[in-house]
């Protein structure tokens, strides 16, 4: 039979070294759960907001919360900017709508008052004359030139339907000139051809004016032979210009002599 030996135990260094190899798994342990712990904390810190929705502040480019709905606060400004400028654009509408309507105000409140004064300009004294009243004749005769007529003996007989046709034209002429006169206008009776003569076509024609009695002022100036002379001549200047008119009267071939003013017993039939 052996004999076996036995060894003394050293029981304070394995006590030591198993008392010490406990304590770190214990730290370990500890501090894994620690770990643990703390990213548990965290990520229940994290899960929580910091503030309750009635008191996460408002500011720029932020969102708040009312009873869970979240509002953005910029389209809340650009709502309120957009209200504002609509306001100022229609509040500019309407004072431009309105200056308008003053001026167009303006514009006929001028153009009435100025039609009232030509009105009442043009209602002149002067304008109320009696015809009645212009009894005293005053004639002026003397020829012209028809460049475009062609002379045929049957113009020299007064009766012939080609006499009478050139004499109804003319006379037309003749008074719608003289009628139509701003000066001499009311003053004017009647015109006529008297005769034709050869040199293409010249003709003899006379004018009858009337005027009231016992005014030399008008004599002498608004009947005179220079006023209607002139009045006959500008006309001429200012006919078509067409030249080969049939009742064109050459400006240059026009003459006039004036006769002095008596009583006519044809006044009262005319």
């Amino acid at each position: 039979m052996d004999i076996i030996e036995l060894q003394p135990v050293q029981r304070s260094g394995s006590l030591d070294n198993n008392n010490h190899h406990a304590e770190n798994t214990a730290k370990q342990q500890g501090t894994s759960d620690n770990r643990h712990r703390l990213t548990t904390n965290d990520a229940a810190e994290e899960e929580k907001p910091l503030l309750s929705p009635e008191k996460v502040p408002v500011g720029n480019g932020g969102q708040h919360h009312v009873d869970g709905a979240g509002v953005n606060q910029d389209s809340i400004s650009l709502n309120i900017q957009n209200n504002i400028g609509n306001k100022e654009m229609t509040s500019r509408v309407r004072r431009s709508l309105w200056k308008v309507l003053c001026l167009i105000f303006l514009i006929a409140l001028v153009i009435g008052v100025s039609v009232i004064v030509c009105l009442v300009i043009q209602d002149d004294v002067d304008e109320k004359y009696d015809p009645a009243l212009f009894k005293l004749p005053r004639h002026f005769n003397g020829s012209f030139r028809l460049t475009n007529q062609i002379f045929t003996p049957e113009l020299l007989s007064p009766a012939s339907n080609q006499s009478k046709a050139l004499s109804s034209q003319l006379k037309e002429k003749l008074s719608d000139l003289y009628s139509l006169s701003p000066a001499l206008g009311r003053y004017f009776s009647s015109a006529g051809i008297s005769d034709f003569r050869n040199g293409s076509v010249v003709a003899d024609y006379w004018l009858r004016f009337l005027m009231p009695l016992n005014d030399a002022e008008l004599e002498k100036f608004t009947l005179s032979r220079e006023m209607v002379y002139n009045v006959f001549r500008q006309s001429l200047y200012d006919q078509d210009p067409e030249l080969n008119h049939p009742l064109y009267i050459h400006p240059a071939s026009l003459d006039m002599q004036g006769e002095t003013h008596t009583l006519d017993t044809q006044v009262g039939s005319d």
